[in-house]
Formats: structure tokens, sequence, C-alpha cells
């Protein structure tokens, strides 16, 4: 019997330092959307959005893996999707990071996700140095950091293509701005995110500017558009009665050759006793030349572990 006790205890030991450095997280979402299309018949859609981390720890070493179950209005997945699944670590000072996962968006592109992918960033007096490749043969080298409080980086990717961002905040207002500058033709675009606070208001001021057509904006403030040649926008943004409230406005212009399609939104989020967050988005789109003015309501419940 005290055998059978002395393994039980051993082996409760060696479970509990298994799983010492193992962290979960995730969330879900729930979105039911209403379209009303000028000169069409109404649809409305449910979709959902469910996404689990794991996370392992080694000393430096991290393995980190995201899959994802999500369907739209036209499709259902019925298994989980990987995502996100690298691993990072430390060699001599370098910090390196091997894998798939997806860069950031910004308000001139959409954020991709890429397999394959390689990192390696040291950082000298102060400024970081990174190098980026992956299998599809596109590497870049950038060079990041503060002068006078102004965070400045720029990158050079290997198609001669330059991507600037420089951002900083001086008389109470921030600054964003990020300029790409490419060999291609028509690829070469701008953008400039202002914002300040005003009696307990945060205001907004977003611009894109894009050579020739087919570039996207991201979610970061006009949302996720097929086609952008130029876009321009005021936001607001304050809490009442437990809410915050944000009312944008803003214009898109879709190729040069287009007139502006003008969108108001107008997002209620609240956060809920259970631990969910509640969110009403209402977009009016009044749509230039022939193309159709839609009206959309969406109401998400979302949750975060």
């Amino acid at each position: 019997m005290k055998k059978q006790l002395l393994i039980a205890a051993v082996a409760a030991t060696m479970t509990s330092v298994a799983f010492a450095d193992i962290s979960i997280t995730g969330g879900s979402k729930i979105n039911w959307t209403s379209t009303e299309t000028a000169g069409a018949n109404n649809s409305a859609a449910f979709k959902h959005d469910v996404d689990f981390t794991l996370v392992g720890k080694s000393g430096d070493t991290t393995v980190s893996a995201t899959v994802s179950n999500a369907n739209s209005a036209s499709t259902v997945a019925s298994t989980m999707t990987a995502e996100n699944v690298f691993m990072t670590t430390k060699v001599m000072g370098a910090n390196l990071k091997a894998g798939q996962w997806s860069s950031a968006d910004s308000n001139l592109s959409n954020g991709s996700r890429t397999a394959g992918k390689f990192s390696a960033n040291y950082t000298v007096s102060g400024v970081k140095v990174t190098y980026e490749d992956s299998t599809a043969g596109s590497n870049s080298v950038a060079l990041s950091g503060k002068v006078a409080g102004v965070a400045v980086s720029h990158k050079v990717s290997q198609n001669n293509t330059t991507d600037t961002k420089i951002s900083g905040s001086a008389g109470g207002v921030t600054a964003k701005y990020r300029s790409v500058d490419a060999d291609a033709a028509n690829s070469d675009k701008t953008s400039l995110v202002l914002s300040t606070e005003v009696q307990g208001m945060t205001l907004t001021y977003a611009q894109v500017d894009v050579d020739g057509t087919g570039q996207t904006a991201s979610d970061d403030f006009f949302g996720t558009h097929s086609a952008i040649n130029q876009a321009e926008g005021f936001s607001a943004k304050t809490s009442m009665a437990g809410n915050t409230v944000t009312v944008k406005s803003y214009d898109v212009k879709p190729a040069s050759t287009n007139a502006d399609d003008s969108y108001t939104k107008f997002i209620v989020t609240r956060p809920l006793a259970s631990g969910a967050t509640f969110e009403m988005t209402y977009t009016d789109k009044d749509a230039g030349d022939a193309r159709t003015d839609t009206t959309t309501l969406d109401l998400e419940l979302a949750v975060k572990f």
C-alpha cells in the first residue's frame, strides 16, 4: 500500500511539472448580420468564430499553436483549422521565430498568413535589426527604434519595396504615418492617422492614398474593401451609460475613375455581467456611380478567456 501511495505521489508531482509552463487562451464570437440592398431582397446570416491558443514554454523557447473554427454566410467549417503555429527562442542574444503566422493589419493592407516563415532580430544601441524570410522567397531587412520619443521603422524588401512607419505624440495629438514605395507600377501608397482627446471624447482622422486600384484597407479604421484608390474619414468615440459609443463618417473611392462611396457607421459596445461583450454595428453605405446602396446591422456577442 505504501508503495502504491509513493508511486501516486511521484506521478502527481511529474504531472504538475509537465503542465506548469503550458497555458490555453482563446475566444469566441457569434454574429447575426442583416443586410438591406437597394432593389434586392434583404438577407440575414449567422456567423461564428471560435479559436484556441495553446502555448508551451521551456526556458527561452516558446511554442504557440492557434486553431480556429469559423463559418461565413456561404460556407461552414466543420473542422478546426490551424492558423498561427510557430516557435520562438533566443540564440546568443538574438530573438528567433519560425513557423506560420499572420502579419499585422494596418490602414494600407490586411494581415496575411504565410507558412514557412523565419524571423530574427537583434537590438544594438537601441536600434532593432530584423531579418525575415519565407519559403516563398520573400525576404526583408528592417531597422526600428525611437528618435526623441518618436517611433521610426524602415523596411527594405527583396523586390526593392520600402515600407516606412513613423508614430508619436505631441501637444496631445497622436500621429501615425506610413509610406510604401514600390518599383511595381501603381503600388505606392500612404496613410495618416491623427487622434486626440477632447473632454473625454477621442477624435480620429484617417486618410489613405493609393496609386492605381486593387489595394485594400483593413478593419483598422475603414473596414475591408476589395479596392481603394483614396479614403478619408473622421470618428468620435466616448463612454455613455456604461457603453462605448463610436460614430464614423468616411468616404472611399474604389478607383480613380469612380465617385466616392460615403459611409456612416454607428458602433455601441457594452461589457456584460456574464464576462461577454455585446457590440452593435450599424452601417449605411451611400454608393457613388451606379453601385448599390446598402444598410447593414451586425449584432455580435464575444468572449475571451
